[in-house]
C-alpha cells in the first residue's frame, strides 16, 4: 500500500491509548466491564455523540492482554462466518447497520460467544437506544459533556469557555481540540460555530457569482498554488454557465487582491482562520442546493488540468459531500483518474461517516454483471488493499462475489495476494479453503490459483498449502484430475516449476488405485 493508504489505516484503528487517557466512565461502565468479564461479549447502547465508541475501546482495553481489533458484518458477510483469533478484543458497531444485518448478528452472537471464550478472546457490540431490547444491551448514558471538555483539556487553563456550552461529549471533544489548537481564543468560538455567522454576512454582501466561485474554488484546493485556484474558480464558472460580465484581463483588482478579498493568503492559497476552507463547503452545500449536481460535475472535471498533489487535496474535500457525490466521482475518475478513484474509495470506505455506506455500495457492486470494468477494477484493489487490511472479512466477501465474472478473474487473484502479504494470510488461507469446498466453479478455479500463487510467494507456508489443496480433493478421483489439469495450466502460464513439481510429488503419493484412475 501507499504512504498515504497506511496513513489512513492508522488514523482508523482503535486507539485505547488515546481513548483512556481522556475517558469519562459513565453510569453503567462498571456493569458493562463485569458482564463482558463473565460472559465474553456484551452490547452496549446510547444516543449519538455520547462517547459509546469511547466507552466500548475503553472497556476491551481493560481487560487487558487484547489486540483491539474493529470488525464489520453484514447480511452476506455474517458474524457466524467472522474468524476469532486467540486473545483479540472485537468492537462490532451496528448503529448504522441494516435491519438484516442486525437480525443475523441476534441469531449468531450466542455461537460466536462460545467461541470468543475457547479462544480467550473478547467482544463489545454498540446499538442504537431503539434496537437495544433485542439484545438485552447495557444502556449508557452520555457523560456531562462539562466534564467530557475538562478531561480533554488535560489541566490546560482557560479563562473562559467561548459561546454556549457544548451539549454533547461529541462537541465538548470538538470544542477542547480547538482550544488546544487555535492560538487567538477570539477565533474559538466562530470556528465551533463553523463561521456560520461570518459566511452568512459574507455571502450577504457578495451576491456576485465570480467572488463566491473563488471562494469556492480557494476552500476546495487550500493549499495549492494560486494560479490553480483561479483556473478552478472559472473552470466552476464554466461548469455552471455563468454568462455574466467578462472584464478584460487588465480590469478590476489583481488576483492577490480577489484573494484577499475572500480572507485566502495569495501564492500558496490558505485562510487566516482555523476551518474556513471546511465551513465554506458545507454552508455552500447546505444553502445552495441546486448548485450540488453542477458542483460535483465540476469536481469531476477538475483533475485533468490540475497537479498530482492538488489531486489529493481535492479528493480529500469531496468525502464531506457524502456517499453518493462519492459514489458519483468515483465512478467518472475510474474511466479517467483511476489512482485518484481509488484513493477517493479507499478513504470512503474507512471513514466514520460514510464508510458503513460505502461499504454496502462496494457489495451492491461485487453482485452487477453489468458495473463498469473500470470500477470493477477500482472496487477490487480497494478492497485487496485498504478495506482487506482494516476489514478482512468483508473484503473477502466482496472478492467471492466479484471473481463469478470471468474478466475479473486476474485482479481479484492480485487483491488476494495483496492480502495475504499484508498480514492478512490466515484468513485469506481459511477463506480460500472455504471456496476449495463449494460448489461455484469460479470460486474453486481462483482457489486453486491462488493457493499455487502464495505457495510460491511464500515458501515458508509451500508444505502447508499444497497440502491443503490435496486434502481439500478428499480422495475423489475427479477432484485429483482437476487439480492436476489446474495445476498444469497453472505451471504453464507462467507459474513455479519447484512448487508444480512438489504438488506433482504429492499427487504421485497419492493411493495407486486413485492415482490410476487420475491418469486415465
Amino acid at each position: 500500500m501507499t504512504t498515504d493508504a497506511t496513513r489512513l489505516l492508522e488514523r482508523t484503528r482503535l486507539d485505547a491509548r488515546r481513548a483512556t487517557r481522556r475517558f469519562v466512565e459513565p453510569t453503567g461502565f462498571l456493569d458493562a466491564l463485569a458482564k463482558l468479564l463473565s460472559s465474553r461479549a456484551v452490547v452496549l447502547a446510547g444516543p449519538p455523540g455520547s462517547g459509546r465508541r469511547t466507552a466500548a475501546t475503553v472497556l476491551l482495553d481493560r481487560l487487558g492482554g487484547l489486540h483491539l481489533v474493529e470488525i464489520a458484518v453484514d447480511d452476506e458477510a455474517t458474524l457466524a462466518r467472522h474468524p476469532v483469533a486467540a486473545k483479540e478484543g472485537y468492537l462490532l458497531d451496528l448503529t448504522s447497520a441494516d435491519d438484516a444485518t442486525v437480525d443475523q448478528v441476534k441469531a449468531a452472537l450466542a455461537e460466536f460467544t462460545a467461541t470468543l471464550d475457547q479462544e480467550d478472546s473478547s467482544l463489545v457490540v454498540i446499538v442504537d437506544d431503539d434496537r437495544a431490547a433485542g439484545f438485552e444491551a447495557i444502556k449508557l448514558p452520555a457523560p456531562e459533556p462539562g466534564e467530557v471538555l475538562k478531561a480533554h483539556l488535560a489541566g490546560a487553563e482557560f479563562n473562559a469557555v467561548p459561546g454556549k456550552p457544548p451539549a454533547t461529549s461529541a462537541e465538548a471533544v470538538r470544542l477542547a481540540e480547538l482550544l488546544l489548537s487555535v492560538e487567538d481564543p477570539r477565533l474559538v468560538a466562530a470556528a465551533y460555530n463553523r463561521w456560520k455567522g461570518r459566511l452568512r454576512k459574507q455571502f450577504d454582501q457578495h451576491e456576485e457569482v465570480p467572488w463566491r466561485a473563488l471562494l469556492l474554488a480557494a476552500a476546495f484546493l487550500e493549499g495549492a498554488h494560486q494560479d490553480v485556484v483561479d483556473a478552478a474558480a472559472e473552470a466552476l464558472l464554466a461548469e455552471t454557465r455563468y454568462e455574466g460580465p467578462k472584464p478584460h484581463p487588465l480590469a478590476g483588482p489583481g488576483l492577490a487582491a480577489r484573494l484577499a478579498g475572500i480572507g485566502a493568503f495569495a501564492g500558496t492559497v490558505t485562510f487566516s482562520t482555523p476551518g474556513y476552507a471546511d465551513a465554506v463547503i458545507d454552508y455552500v452545500w447546505s444553502e445552495f442546493p441546486t448548485l450540488r449536481e453542477p458542483l460535483v460535475d465540476w469536481l469531476i472535471g477538475l483533475p485533468a488540468n490540475l497537479p498530482g498533489e492538488d489531486c489529493a487535496r481535492l479528493a480529500a474535500r469531496v468525502i464531506g459531500l457524502g456517499a453518493p457525490a462519492v459514489v458519483k466521482v468515483v465512478t467518472a475518475w475510474a474511466e479517467t483518474a483511476i489512482p485518484l478513484a481509488r484513493g477517493l474509495l479507499a478513504a470512503a470506505v474507512l471513514d466514520p461517516v460514510i464508510g458503513p455506506d460505502m461499504r454496502r455500495v462496494i457489495k451492491d457492486w461485487s453482485r452487477r454483471r453489468d458495473l463498469p470494468r473500470a470500477l470493477s477494477e477500482v472496487a477490487i484493489a480497494v478492497c485487496g488493499g485498504e478495506l482487506g487490511s482494516r476489514f478482512p472479512h468483508i473484503a473477502l466477501t466482496r472478492l467471492g462475489s466479484f471473481v463469478t465474472r470471468p474478466e475479473l478473474t486476474d485482479q481479484v487473484a492480485s487483491a488476494l495476494s495483496t492480502m495475504a502479504g499484508e498480514s492478512q494470510f490466515a484468513q485469506v488461507v481459511t477463506r480460500l479453503a472455504r471456496w476449495l469446498r463449494e460448489t461455484d466453479e469460479a470460486r474453486r478455479a481462483l482457489a486453486v490459483r491462488a493457493l499455487l500463487d502464495e505457495a510460491a510467494a511464500q515458501p515458508q507456508h509451500r508444505e502447508t498449502l499444497l497440502n491443503l489443496l490435496v486434502q481439500a480433493a478428499g480422495g475423489r478421483p475427479s477432484e485429483l484430475g482437476a487439480l492436476d489439469l489446474a495445476a498444469f495450466e497453472w505451471r504453464r502460464d507462467g507459474g513455479s516449476r519447484d512448487v508444480h513439481d512438489q504438488l506433482q510429488t504429492k499427487l504421485n503419493g497419492v493411493d495407486p488405485l486413485l492415482r490410476s484412475a487420475i491418469s486415465s
